[in-house]
């Protein structure tokens, strides 16, 4: 139980992180006069992100954290960095690429990197969930989008 509370309590402040990042850049985006703009509900899931993270780590804590053993698995701690740097690759990416460009490989990468090995399955995923994404924040929440602007 306590070797969990310390992988808790190190998620926690890995999400606060993340969130904060993801809060900070949903701020640079374009601001529109009518709806949320393309950075509110990035600002708002970051905010809900950071709030859990740091219930998380105030929880963990609470209970009491193990002393480190001092063994880290480096196979997962690894696999932890890629998908990160993907990740951070993509939010900075979608401003010139696009979310519609961009977002069908990125979710695509994420089900291949999650070990989900049937490949057209997860490509189809990947263009409906995008489609879907774009049809409910585009067309319903009026949420502008990044587009496509590298030429």
């Amino acid at each position: 139980m306590k070797k969990t509370l310390f992988v808790d309590m190190v998620t926690g402040i890995l999400l606060m992180a993340l969130s904060a990042y993801w809060f900070n850049e949903a701020r640079q985006m374009p601001q529109v006069d009518l709806g949320l703009g393309p950075g509110g509900y990035p600002m708002f899931i970051s905010a809900g992100l950071f709030f859990m993270g740091l219930l998380l780590t105030i929880i963990s804590i609470r209970k009491g954290l193990p002393k480190p053993e001092g063994k880290i698995d480096w196979k997962t701690l690894s696999r932890l960095v890629i998908f990160v740097a993907v990740s951070f690759a993509y939010v900075r990416a979608m401003r010139y690429l696009g979310f519609l460009l961009l977002t069908p490989f990125y979710i695509f990468f994420a089900c291949w990197f999650f070990q989900y090995r049937k490949k057209i399955v997860a490509a189809i995923a990947s263009i409906v969930v995008t489609a879907v994404l774009f049809v409910v924040f585009r067309m319903l929440f009026f949420v502008p989008l990044p587009d496509f602007r590298l030429f």
